[in-house]
């Protein structure tokens, strides 16, 4: 399917999924004229990409990353929130990729705890928390079988001063040993660090600590 099919195909379902949503349907209208004028760019741009393909993240992210949205909504502060969805789906997306995230019920019976013990972790900082609404959600990473990781207690304390999002960049990025070895901290720390491989990670983590605004 080319692109400009693909585009129809996708304002075509959309038109049909809201019409058997009446009670949001002014909202709807909105939204959906507002994807069709994207829609139509991408088309009158030859967007080479096949958007059939994309899963649902994929093209949220593409959505709202999208120039044309920005130029849609022709606002500073929708075009910065757009930047925001992006990176929020592209953060969760990237999470995935190592087991995703639990909530506050799942992490407990996990641990093999309670809910109130789970909340004094996040309270302690001794557990990485994404506050969602009223509720957190716990990257799955941090936990080996029944257990934390090991050492994720005191490496979190090196950076009480770090959003929770940025502890997971932290962990799940790449640092350099002193043998060369590029690894992600957690990959170590999950194997089986040795005391080198531990001191460079608790430095990294205090210098990540002193360059990153929290």
């Amino acid at each position: 399917m080319d692109s400009q099919r693909s585009i129809h195909a996708l304002v075509d379902t959309l038109a049909a999924t809201l019409e058997k949503v009446p009670e949001v349907a002014g909202g709807s209208v909105r939204v959906l004229k507002l994807l069709t004028n994207v829609f139509q760019q991408w088309s009158e741009e030859k967007t080479k990409e096949n958007l059939g393909s994309l899963t649902d993240a994929e093209l949220l992210q593409k959505l709202a990353a999208s120039g044309s949205v920005a130029g849609a909504l022709s606002t500073r502060e929708t075009r910065k929130q757009a930047r925001r969805v992006a990176a929020k789906i592209e953060f969760f997306e990237r999470l995935k990729d190592f087991g995703g995230v639990l909530k506050s019920q799942a992490i407990a019976s996990a641990l093999g705890t309670t809910r109130q013990t789970i909340n004094n972790h996040v309270k302690k900082g001794t557990l990485i928390a994404i506050q969602e609404g009223n509720d957190y959600l716990y990257p799955a990473f941090q936990l080996v079988g029944d257990e934390k990781l090991p050492y994720l207690e005191e490496i979190l304390g090196l950076m009480k001063n770090v959003s929770a999002e940025a502890q997971c960049t932290f962990f799940l990025n790449p640092i350099a040993f002193s043998n060369g070895q590029v690894e992600l901290p957690y990959v170590v720390l999950k194997d089986g660090v040795n005391e080198e491989q531990l001191n460079v990670i608790k430095r990294e983590a205090a210098l990540f600590m002193s360059s990153t605004p929290a």
